[in-house]
């Protein structure tokens, strides 16, 4: 028998909701397989939200990544610049326009990338509540068949 931390066992109704191997409550075989599609439905919802939260960490981590890499290719690009443009026999007011223009080249790229992110996340999250509803729908569709036949059995009984 299981104890509780005080050292007490736990009685059948702590453990199982139930006394004497008696439930609580009487549940007609309808209210059981009710609350069974209940259960398996919670569970298919819970099992797809934990994938796309899986997916969406997947999808942070490489627009994190990207994010990083674009910041450090600016820093290279702007630390080389004004060598770059100095060998060209640019300087001045160029200098500034070409620096100015590297910086709107990568905050471009940076946009680029969060706009991917929240597009592939979106599609995800599409994804994920298109599979939840057509599983409800299925689950509904048993529910009703399964109703139809206790129907059907006690109309050929009558």
């Amino acid at each position: 028998m299981l104890k509780k931390k005080s050292g007490n066992e736990f009685s059948e109704k702590e453990l199982f909701g139930k006394e004497n191997g008696t439930p609580e409550t009487q549940q007609s075989p309808e209210e059981r397989a009710e609350t069974a599609i209940a259960e398996l439905r919670n569970r298919y919802s819970e099992k797809v939200m934990e994938q796309f939260e899986n997916e969406a960490k997947k999808l942070r981590e490489e627009r994190d990544a990207a994010l990083r890499e674009n910041w450090i290719l600016q820093q290279r690009a702007e630390a080389a610049l004004p060598e770059q443009l100095a060998a060209a026999g640019i300087n001045g007011g160029a200098t500034e326009t070409g620096l100015a223009n590297l910086r709107a080249q990568f905050q471009g790229n940076r946009n680029d990338i969060r706009k991917g992110y929240l597009d592939e996340l979106g599609e995800a999250g599409s994804e994920s509540r298109k599979e939840i509803l057509e599983n409800e729908r299925d689950f509904n569709k048993e529910w009703l068949e399964y109703l139809l036949g206790i129907a059907k059995k006690d109309a050929e009984e009558r």
